[in-house]
């Protein structure tokens, strides 16, 4: 009897032994986020580091959670969303700006990887038959859209976009979320609305479909070679900004080696929007699963 629970007990410890040697990859709810779990999890073996097959799922909270109490290794992340929840006075909208801020507000021991050029910031897209009509392809011209177009979107429309919206002259009814992408799609495409859409959904390859640009960032003058004063350094919030959406790998400090996470950033280098757009249609259509679309990446970029 003592030698089975001796036997038990060494068993129990060799398990959990393996388990804290294996990095363990998370992700927020959604084909996406799932997809960008499999490419981390893969990137990582491909380096030889033992990753365990299954994804922890969450919001952001659990996840960091889960990051600080050692059960999550890393996870990819959107820094503005991320930022958001971390620091919600930040007023930071930029891609550097975010990034910057995201890093200071991060818990100790929590890092941010580098950033990818895949966004997820919101865009506000109409038919194109009514952009040319009304002669707008550029968020500062959407007072020209008919007064009192409706806004629809398949998800919550955060008060930051919806007081940037205004301050760009938008004349918009008041919002109204829909069920789904797919549902925001065929209200736009007649004309009489305008949408409120992920990048990372099928209206970013839609030909009948325009996405109205948002002002282009101001950036710092660096031709002078003189010393620029901090008043005229630091630039005013533009009000009519939308924050910044850019994939981050987020990781323990302590779990990842400087090794793993040099492959971990490697992916910062190659993957972009329309490919993840793509990946994560084809899975969420039942065109391929998510390990076909991740393989078939990986081999086409070198991993």
């Amino acid at each position: 009897m003592i030698v089975a629970l001796l036997l038990a007990v060494a068993a129990c410890s060799t398990s959990t032994s393996a388990d804290r040697s294996s990095l363990v990859i998370g992700a927020t709810p959604g084909v996406p986020a799932a997809v960008v779990a499999d490419i981390y999890r893969q990137v990582l073996r491909s380096a030889g580091a033992s990753v365990a097959d299954d994804t922890t799922v969450g919001d952001y909270g659990r996840l960091l959670d889960d990051v600080d109490g050692g059960r999550v290794s890393m996870f990819g992340a959107f820094d503005g969303d991320l930022l958001t929840r971390l620091a919600p006075s930040s007023t930071a909208t930029s891609p550097d700006d975010v990034y910057t801020d995201l890093n200071r507000a991060l818990p100790q021991g929590i890092s941010v990887g580098d950033p990818t050029t895949v966004t997820d910031q919101v865009q506000v897209v109409v038919a194109a038959s009514l952009a040319s009509s009304a002669d707008v392809d550029a968020l500062p011209e959407c007072a020209r859209l008919p007064e009192g177009l409706p806004l629809v979107g398949d998800r919550d429309l955060d008060a930051a976009t919806a007081s940037a919206l205004t301050a760009a002259g938008c004349r918009f009814a008041p919002y109204r979320r829909l069920e789904s992408v797919d549902a925001v799609l065929a209200e736009v495409r007649t004309g009489r609305a305008a949408g409120v859409v992920s990048p990372l959904s099928a209206a970013g390859t839609a030909a009948d479909l325009t996405s109205l640009t948002p002002a282009a960032t101001a950036t710092e003058d660096s031709g002078s070679g003189g010393t620029t004063p901090m008043s005229a350094a630091v630039a005013a919030p533009d009000p009519t900004a939308i924050r910044a959406q850019i994939l981050v790998p987020v990781y323990s400090s302590g779990a990842l080696t400087r090794d793993q996470v040099r492959t971990m950033n490697k992916v910062a280098g190659e993957l972009t929007t329309a490919d993840l757009a793509t990946m994560a249609q084809r899975v969420a259509q039942r065109q391929a699963t998510r390990s076909a679309v991740v393989g078939g990446w990986l081999a086409e970029h070198g991993f």
